[in-house]
């Protein structure tokens, strides 16, 4: 039989998700005329149910929840079974993905747990390994309709195609893939949710990742209204989390994909390969002509370095060495970011525009007149990529994380004798003006802005170390080891903030928006300042 999913009517769901969310990756054009390609994707609001239905095949019917219950865990047993063996995975991967399959052959990890992919040829490095594209391998984007329905947004819609893809009567490359067995870490945030949520609060309590996991888990929850019963808690938990920690790399918005074959690769600190997407236009022929606008075309396996037959192929997960990013996403701590000497990251959100501001409409419409979003945007700090004052810039490519948060906070906290700036005459140009800095109120409110945000992970960091009741077991070590290094992140950006609030308290030299709209309207005087007139 088919189960009735709710879903948004057309006329809803276009006037509930803002214009950048339906535009192709959306673009900055600064002053100077160059494009900026912007980071952040798109915020979805999501309206009521209306009465519009999307059907989801199931494998059995609502007669007896009881009997629903032991089928499934009947169903699972056997499935863990035939995944017993890499022979169930080689089997799929031959069909969904071919040209990994002549490459690599699937063994026992030597990397990782699990199963990994091991080299069946040599290769040199910079060498093309293979080129998959959507017609000879088996790629899963997230669903953009489905996205825009579910709290969850993109990771969501892979869930939700996966589960239709196994409950589907028809075989099907990833009806296969599922039925082999795949499962997400034991020690993946969505699955201590419900084994051991003692556990996941004091994962969700030792990292600057812990309000995205913990709010995943809440968007779950609010999922399982759209789901109609079609899904237990669990098994929509164990799907998300099945998906995120199967997702190796995400597109130009940052969506992610699930790839047959590349969710085999296991993660090392010294990877040997590279993942880089394809764009192009469709019938472009070695990156010339073709039509319409650029579309992600597949995804090149690159050789990082000289690969010997029996190699274990392996690449990095995240840009950054950002701990938490993979206990949130993957479900564990690699073993080089651990304990005291490991490199180290820790992540920031802010959100463009504040609720409760005032001027919220006004930022959220200029926003989306650039086709930006007003969705919260994450920085991801490092000792190694160095923690510095901020500089002036209007190049968001070239700024560093702590310049791109501070150009957030100067559009947030705009407001008061500075809103001038967002009247028609200015509001233009606002996004760009806050490249630079506004006006010393301003700098003053993005400077206390940063440190509370600091302040509130260190609060958080010392209540559950207050706390003194730790779980006994590996994972909770780790989750120590995280903590103190994300600390020592924290101290040092809040440090960058009170010494710029020090300085622009004191120095009369630091120019303002109004310095610079002088100098535009009277080009004379920035000779005369610099004579010394």
């Amino acid at each position: 039989m088919s189960l009735l999913i709710p879903t948004l009517a057309p006329s809803l769901a276009d006037s509930a998700v803002p214009a950048s969310a339906r535009q192709p990756p959306r673009r900055v054009v600064s002053e100077t005329g160059r494009e900026h390609a912007m980071p952040w994707q798109s915020s979805r609001r999501r309206p009521l149910v209306s009465q519009t239905w999307l059907v989801l095949p199931v494998a059995c019917s609502f007669a007896g929840r009881a009997g629903q219950r032991r089928v499934a865990r009947c169903r699972r047993h056997n499935v863990a079974l035939r995944a017993a063996t890499a022979e169930s995975m080689a089997s799929v991967l031959s069909q969904g993905c071919p040209l990994i399959a002549k490459v690599a052959e699937v063994r026992a990890s030597r990397a990782g747990d699990g199963l990994g992919l091991f080299a069946k040829e040599s290769f040199e490095e910079g060498d093309e390994i293979c080129e998959l594209t959507f017609d000879n391998t088996t790629i899963m984007k997230p669903n953009p309709d489905v996205s825009s329905k579910l709290e969850s947004g993109d990771i969501g819609a892979l869930a939700f195609q996966v589960l239709k893809a196994s409950r589907s009567p028809q075989p099907g490359p990833w009806k296969d893939w599922f039925e082999t067995g795949v499962s997400p870490p034991d020690a993946h945030p969505l699955k201590l949710l419900l084994n051991d949520p003692q556990l996941a609060k004091y994962i969700w309590s030792s990292t600057t990742c812990g309000g995205q996991m913990s709010g995943l888990a809440l968007q779950a929850r609010d999922d399982l209204e759209q789901l109609q019963g079609s899904a237990s808690f669990e098994d929509w938990t164990d799907t998300l989390a099945l998906v995120m920690s199967r997702s190796v790399i995400e597109d130009r918005e940052e969506r992610p994909l699930l790839v047959m074959g590349l969710d085999l690769l296991q993660a090392a600190e010294d990877p040997v390969l590279k993942l880089e997407l394809n764009y192009g236009k469709e019938g472009a022929v070695l990156g010339l002509g073709g039509r319409g606008p650029e579309k992600l075309l597949g995804i090149k396996v690159i050789a990082l370095e000289t690969i010997e037959v029996g190699t274990e192929l392996t690449i990095s997960y995240l840009p950054q060495p950002h701990a938490g990013g993979y206990l949130e996403r993957y479900g564990f701590v690699p073993t080089w970011l651990q304990g005291t000497l490991a490199e180290s990251a820790m992540q920031l959100s802010i959100a463009p525009v504040d609720d409760e501001d005032d001027f919220a409409g006004i930022k959220e419409s200029c926003l989306e007149d650039l086709g930006l979003s007003d969705a919260p945007l994450s920085f991801t700090f490092s000792l190694s990529d160095g923690i510095l004052a901020p500089r002036e810039i209007d190049e968001w490519e070239k700024k560093s994380e702590l310049e791109k948060m501070t150009h957030v906070l100067r559009f947030q906290t705009c407001g008061g004798t500075d809103s001038f700036l967002l009247d028609a005459v200015y509001v233009e140009r606002f996004w760009y003006n806050c490249n630079f800095r506004i006006s010393r109120n301003n700098e003053i409110l993005v400077c206390q802005a940063a440190m509370a945000e600091c302040d509130r992970w260190l609060e958080r960091f010392d209540a559950i170390e207050a706390a003194g009741s730790r779980p006994d077991c590996d994972l909770a070590k780790a989750a120590d080891d995280v903590r103190r290094a994300e600390r020592e992140l924290l101290v040092s950006v809040k440090l960058v903030f009170e010494q710029e609030l020090d300085l622009i308290q004191i120095d009369d030299t630091i120019r303002y928006w109004a310095d610079r709209a002088m100098d535009e309207a009277f080009p004379d005087r920035i000779s005369k300042n610099v004579q010394g007139y």
